[in-house]
């Protein structure tokens, strides 16, 4: 009696180890995509996300699952309280919270095709020509975390005093500044490229340009590992795998480069 009731013990500890292994296992390539100052919802991107694990997973052979972060405190809320394998986050976010959660660049999103990002600031076309004389507030859905002033303008021009304010709403706040209601607008090359041939730039024109800048990493949480060099392999072939290309339109990428020596 006593050999039975150890045997249905051991198997039971056994059926607790491999379900906590499988638990383990299903959450191995957990990701985060974070985007602040986007459109839309977490609930309204997540077959986005579903979409992306199912491809990765299928490539592995290891599940994955996703989820999406388009406001800055919910996403802190998640990171502080999980612990995600890799992700895609907007510039300013990894540049502001890259140390913190130890996020190391494996690769980098193409918007447009593009391996660079550049930054606009649109004012009233009756307005200062410089950005240093613009007095109120400029908006941009780049603009919400602590590095983005940094980022924005150049090294000497950092002190500038521009208030600027994160927004999810850029498009609304170009009619603003059209309107005279907005001192300015801040685009991001896609924003700007998608624009500049409609007739929302008619009473407006661009008095700042930054840099060319990174466009969104993608980034490895943690040490990188072997698991971190195949998951780069196969984002990097995803540009050219006839299989990827409906997820990547959903991605608003046209795949993925190397990671932007910038970010090293």
């Amino acid at each position: 009696m006593l050999r039975k009731i150890l045997a249905i013990t051991f198997i039971l500890i056994l059926s607790v180890a491999g379900a906590v292994s499988s638990a383990g296992a299903a959450e191995s390539f957990k990701f985060v995509i974070i985007e602040p100052g986007q459109p839309g919802t977490s609930a309204d991107a997540q077959p986005v996300m579903d979409s992306l694990a199912e491809y990765v997973s299928e490539k592995l052979g290891k599940p994955a699952t996703g989820v999406y972060f388009n406001e800055l405190e919910p996403a802190l809320k998640y990171l502080d309280e999980n612990k995600p394998i890799w992700g895609i986050c907007g510039l300013t976010f990894f540049t502001s919270y890259s140390d913190k959660y130890i996020m190391t660049p494996i690769a980098s999103t193409l918007p447009q095709g593009l391996d660079k990002d550049v930054w606009r600031i649109l004012a009233p076309c009756d307005g200062p020509d410089s950005v240093k004389d613009i007095k109120g507030t400029v908006f941009g859905s780049m603009l919400y975390t602590p590095e983005s002033r940094k980022i924005l303008f150049k090294k000497d021009e950092v002190e500038n005093q521009l208030v600027i304010e994160g927004t999810s709403r850029p498009l609304s706040k170009l009619r603003w500044v059209n309107k005279g209601k907005a001192a300015g607008v801040c685009l991001n090359a896609v924003q700007y490229s998608v624009l500049s041939g409609t007739d929302r730039f008619s009473g407006v024109k661009v008095v700042y340009e930054s840099g060319k800048l990174p466009n969104s990493p993608v980034v490895w949480f943690g040490k990188v590992t072997d698991d971190s060099f195949r998951l780069q392999a196969i984002l990097l072939d995803m540009k050219d795998d006839p299989a990827a290309a409906s997820l990547l339109k959903l991605l608003q990428t046209n795949g993925f480069g190397p990671a932007d020596k910038e970010l090293k």
